[in-house]
């Protein structure tokens, strides 16, 4: 009797080591059940009932998970998005309950009691990290970025003086003295002037011809005109009253200036010439009472490399007012472009300062992030394949000096907080170009000289991040983009698709443009002129630079609207050789030999 028990209690231990020490299936245990139970039988019926032991309660469940997952159709497509970009952390949905604490089944039994006295699953979602820039938090209860942005815009923005009477009087006597009878483009153009002497003229010439005119009152409506005609068969002219009404009624000598130069450039139809000449345009920028925002500073030097401070940040200040005024403005389309080419951001040039760059777009970046505005600069990465594969020679290495550069983002810094503790709570952040790159968070994308490589074209990853973010509403701004085709052997940029990749090039509106002008025998020198345009009034501007008493500056000879000059108009408008003048105004700048010393200390490249 008690060497059967003594069997029987070691059975049942040996199972129960068994059980425990080795991974044991449903099916294991069924197949062993039958044994069990009839040692367990013979056991009673020799008056030994055994205990219960862990075993018995080890015995395997199928478990059961309930998922409750709703999600809709825009959190799905971030969901995606999220798992392309390398598991980058998405906001989580109220209506997505997480398997944590989802409802428990009720055979969890004690599991699903621990689960809900967690920490974990009591605590409260945790409150969004505020945006510190400049040692100031950003409200997030108060405008959008945008607005604070148009806000910033609106500010800066100067008034010229009111249309008065008093500044009517100047505006009249300087347009007669500066433009005289050239005002009768305008007539000939725009009012019932130009039709009377088109019906005359057209089967006798000469029969009706205005010869001068004289610019009596200003309004905020219109201009009064005094217009003296050669008529065929008398020797006075005959005097006769017009009145060139405006497109828009004024308030302001700014107002009355651009809807000027907008009579001055629109043709009437195509192929037609203006209503005045480019260089007669140029005229109206000097307008009494109307803002100067179109001079350069006196003294720039820009062939000398590296710029003083303040020449460079003057040029970052003018890229970065053009840049907010264009993200701004919601009339002006999500694909742009600028370029800012002087030599010393010019790539083409062995001038070129890639500490330069870095700090125009660290400027554009930091007063674009003042606002609230999530600003990404994508570089791009490593192209082609096999021994083509790298990045432009101008290229190599930025995107690792992006992120060694001082931002002063640390803590005590003026910008602290700026590039957050990661990619998702930085106002400022790196990547390149992709669809992937492109985050929802996303509000203005920097892309740093986009080009192409032999047999590697820019054109593909840069379209699709194109209209990734410009389908969230996402700016993207392209500094000095280099989109040409590349030829290769490999056929890669031929002919099949130019038309596409000219037409995507094209589809990037230019909001900034900045470059000087040189003789055609001489490559860097001497400097002839300037081209500027910027998107806050849409001129281009046609500057010749000029030399003497040891300074320089640079004066407007050309001005047009909605369109780029052509080179034989620049050409007229520009002499071959530097021009000599007094220079005259505020210096940015005073480097050796300018002209602040002596005009025999002037530089060797001057």
């Amino acid at each position: 009797m008690c060497r059967t028990i003594l069997l029987l209690c070691l059975s049942h231990l040996g199972l129960a080591l068994l059980t425990a020490k080795s991974p044991v299936s449903c099916s294991s245990l069924a197949h062993g059940k039958g044994a069990v139970a009839r040692r367990a039988h013979a056991a009673a019926a020799a008056g030994y009932v055994p205990q219960p032991h862990s075993c018995a309660s080890a015995r395997l469940r199928p478990r059961q998970v309930q998922l409750v997952m709703q999600l809709s159709e825009d959190e799905i497509k971030q969901k995606l998005s999220a798992l392309r970009r390398g598991g980058r952390r998405l906001a989580t949905s109220p209506a997505v309950t997480s398997p944590s604490t989802a409802a428990a089944s009720p055979l969890d039994g004690a599991a699903s009691a621990d689960v809900a006295a967690s920490p974990q699953a009591s605590a409260a979602p945790a409150a969004p990290a505020p945006n510190i820039v400049g040692g100031t938090v950003l409200p997030t209860d108060g405008p959008a970025p945008i607005e604070r942005l148009r806000t910033a815009v609106a500010s800066r923005r100067a008034e010229g003086e009111p249309l008065d009477e008093g500044a009517a009087g100047r505006v009249v006597e300087f347009l007669n003295a500066e433009l005289g009878d050239e005002m009768l483009g305008w007539l000939l153009r725009w009012t019932e002037v130009g039709d009377k002497a088109r019906r005359r003229n057209m089967w006798s010439r000469g029969s009706w011809t205005p010869r001068t005119a004289t610019l009596t009152s200003v309004s905020g409506a219109a201009l009064s005109f005094r217009v003296g005609v050669a008529v065929r068969g008398r020797k006075e002219l005959e005097h006769v009253e017009s009145e060139l009404p405006l497109p828009h009624a004024v308030e302001t000598v700014d107002g009355l200036r651009d809807e000027l130069l907008r009579l001055s450039a629109e043709p009437a139809d195509k192929g037609s010439e203006p209503a005045l000449a480019p260089g007669s345009s140029a005229a109206l920028l000097r307008l009494p009472g109307a803002t100067d925002d179109w001079s350069l500073p006196r003294d720039l030097w820009l062939n000398t490399t590296p710029y003083p401070r303040e020449v460079r940040e003057m040029v970052y200040s003018d890229v970065a007012a053009a840049v907010q005024a264009a993200v701004a403005d919601p009339a002006c389309p999500r694909r742009m472009r600028l370029l800012v080419a002087p030599p010393e951001l010019n790539m083409e040039m062995d001038s070129y300062r890639v500490g330069s760059m870095l700090e125009l777009v660290r400027k554009v970046s930091l007063d674009l992030a003042a606002c609230g505005l999530r600003t990404r600069v994508c570089v791009q990465g490593s192209m082609g394949e096999g021994v083509l594969a790298g990045v432009p020679r101008v290229l190599a290495g930025v995107s690792k000096l992006l992120g060694m550069m001082d931002w002063q983002a640390g803590e005590g810094e003026p910008n602290e907080g700026l590039l957050g503790a990661g990619a998702a709570d930085a106002l400022v952040r790196f990547g390149a170009i992709g669809e992937e790159e492109v985050a929802p968070d996303d509000d203005v994308l920097l892309v740093l000289a986009p080009q192409s490589m032999v047999g590697a074209p820019i054109v593909p990853p840069l379209e699709a991040l194109s209209e990734a973010a410009v389908s969230q509403g996402s700016a993207v701004v392209l500094i000095n983009p280099l989109l040409q085709d590349r030829q290769s052997s490999s056929g890669v940029m031929g002919v099949r698709g130019r038309a596409e990749r000219l037409a995507f090039a094209e589809s990037f509106a230019e909001i900034y443009h900045f470059r000087l002008l040189y003789s055609g025998t001489t490559f860097m020198y001497p400097i002839l002129g300037a081209l500027r345009m910027a998107r806050q009034d849409g001129r281009r501007v046609l500057y010749r630079r000029l030399e003497g008493g040891g300074g320089e500056q640079y004066l407007p000879v050309g001005c047009w609207v909605g369109r780029e000059p052509t080179p034989r108009e620049m050409s007229e408008l520009l002499p071959s050789t530097v021009g000599s003048g007094e220079a005259r105004g505020e210096s940015a700048a005073a480097p050796p030999g300018s002209a602040t010393g002596s005009a025999d200390e002037r530089m060797p490249w001057d």
